[in-house]
């Protein structure tokens, strides 16, 4: 059972005594946590069989909903547990916050890391969850966690009176370049044209980009992880998927005294979605990729004074080497920063 950490909270795996925690229990009582949902408020005796099914789920599954702690303190439930609607395998993305702690962004902390995780760890189903047109705040929490909106989903235990949910699923990941070239390519140029640091100080000839990217393609030990969006039909048909959001390379070591590591190469997403936590979940779909290929640890580097360690750090990577200077550009030299993490335990 894993306990992970966000920027403000402590995620951690519900307990026996969670189950009979009367402000837990309050949290999926009170009739104005409900207040925007197209259902009622649960019984005490129906929250205390949840939170235990729940917390079985974790014994049964090995994932299900954490509880949410800020500074020792619970402030809300949240995660995703595996569950099966009409044969459909999926995670369902969940979470209640105690009212002292709405408007804190804590919603969208707990969704974006639970997107994320999902994509590393339980990458064989989507994950998916249902919001009431009217719930405002969990429709922005779902867009910022990288959901996207598929449309009116109606379940059979769903009042009549009410409209109908709306059906949110996570990115899909695909390894490969399959019938995507054109994408990726497109997606390069339009990452250096933006002034990301995957190669290039800025624009650069398509015919160059395509040069580096085959290269890549033709690689011993090389796997391209692409991340798309769903579509109205990828719950019906998993090889269904939308436009290219990001992607990148996992490098497994060809000698035998490296095969045991694995280094991400080219990682990027469509400069047009920032904010939508792209960006982690690709590097979720990474390195469950290099995990489950073998990978024991992950290396990654990046060009000093672009800001990106702190965003690998979230990931458990540690700086390992920094060459000052060692990268020179028309302004001139950047550190040439690496880092790495262990792919054996949870950061």
């Amino acid at each position: 059972m894993t306990t992970i950490h966000t920027a403000h909270l402590t995620l951690r795996p519900i307990t026996d005594a969670d189950v009979t925690d009367e402000r837990i229990i309050g949290w999926h009582t009170d009739p104005a946590g409900y207040e925007l949902m197209s259902e009622a408020p649960r019984t005490r005796d129906d929250a205390v069989e949840a939170l235990q099914t729940w917390r079985e789920a974790w014994d049964a599954d090995g994932i299900s909903y954490w509880i949410a702690e800020h500074e020792g303190t619970p402030v809300g439930i949240g995660g995703v547990r595996a569950m099966n609607y009409q044969s459909h395998p999926h995670l369902n993305l969940y979470y209640r916050l105690d009212p002292q702690s709405w408007r804190r962004g804590f919603g969208s902390e707990i969704a974006c890391a639970a997107t994320a995780y999902a994509q590393e760890f339980y990458a064989a189903g989507p994950v998916v969850t249902r919001i009431a047109p009217a719930n405002e705040p969990s429709l922005r929490i779902a867009e910022r966690a990288g959901m996207e909106d598929l449309g009116p989903f109606r379940m059979p235990q769903d009042p009549e009176h009410l409209p109908d949910n709306l059906l949110f699923e996570s990115p899909t990941a695909r390894l490969g370049i399959g019938e995507a070239y054109d994408e990726v390519l497109d997606l390069w140029c339009r990452v250096n044209a933006a002034g990301g640091a995957v190669g290039w100080e800025g624009d650069a000839p398509r015919d160059e980009v395509a040069r580096v990217l085959e290269g890549h393609l033709a690689a011993a030990g090389s796997t391209l992880v692409r991340l798309h969006a769903p579509t109205h039909d990828t719950w019906d048909d998993p090889d269904a998927v939308g436009d290219l959001l990001g992607f990148g390379f996992v490098q497994r070591g060809t000698w035998f005294s490296t095969e045991h590591r694995a280094t991400l190469l080219r990682v990027m997403t469509d400069p047009a979605d920032r904010g939508r936590n792209y960006g982690r979940i690709l590097m979720g779909a990474l390195h469950g990729t290099a995990r489950r290929d073998g990978a024991e640890i992950c290396e990654i580097s990046y060009r000093g004074g672009t800001g990106l360690e702190r965003f690998y750090q979230q990931f458990g990577y540690v700086e390992t080497g920094r060459v000052a200077g060692g990268l020179r550009f028309s302004w001139g030299e950047e550190d040439d920063v690496a880092m790495a993490r262990s792919l054996v335990s949870t950061p």
